[in-house]
């Protein structure tokens, strides 16, 4: 295991506020945030999110990205649905070799839809209110365990520094 290198894994539904969490982990934590979605994005390519061929590229390149990222910094954050067998043997294989603290974004169905509408779309991959809807019950459904949790529904952004301070100092 590499000593002192940490990845905190921010894991949710689509629009359950896992980018604005990474953020504010990045200003006010100092922990650097991988916007994994930019690499995502590229290999798109046109693909559907449910493209097999698709999901492994994409699994693959956010593992290597995490390691080379780790190479810069000792403690990273970034985000999953964690929906994917090829998200859980990333997730397994960064395990091995860093120490890996999961964090679940829990947030209700319909403001996480209401999110999806409303963001910016340029640094998102863009997709149907009704492929969101699919993607976060499956999310729900699969239950990933989580060694944190946070309640992401209308909390102001002094309350999740707070609790993500908790998370930090265990």
């Amino acid at each position: 295991m590499n000593k002192g290198k940490k990845i905190y894994l921010l894991i949710g539904p689509k629009g359950s506020g896992k980018s604005f969490i990474g953020g504010l982990l990045h200003e006010h934590f100092d922990i650097s945030f991988l916007r994994v979605e930019d690499w995502v994005k590229k290999i798109k390519k046109g693909r559907s999110v449910d493209d097999k061929t698709y999901l492994e590229e994409v699994f693959n390149c956010i593992e290597e990205g995490v390691k080379a990222g780790l190479v810069e910094h000792d403690c990273v954050t970034f985000e999953s649905t964690g929906l994917t067998s090829y998200f859980d043997s990333m997730l397994t294989s960064l395990r091995k070799d860093f120490e890996v603290t999961t964090i679940r974004i829990n947030t209700d169905p319909d403001i996480c839809l209401s999110r999806v509408k409303s963001r910016d779309q340029s640094i998102h991959i863009n997709i149907s209110d009704d492929q969101v809807a699919s993607i976060n019950q499956k999310v729900c459904e699969k239950n990933l365990k989580c060694d944190f949790a946070i309640d992401n529904n209308s909390r102001s952004v002094e309350a999740l520094k707070q609790e993500l301070q908790t998370i930090l100092n265990r």
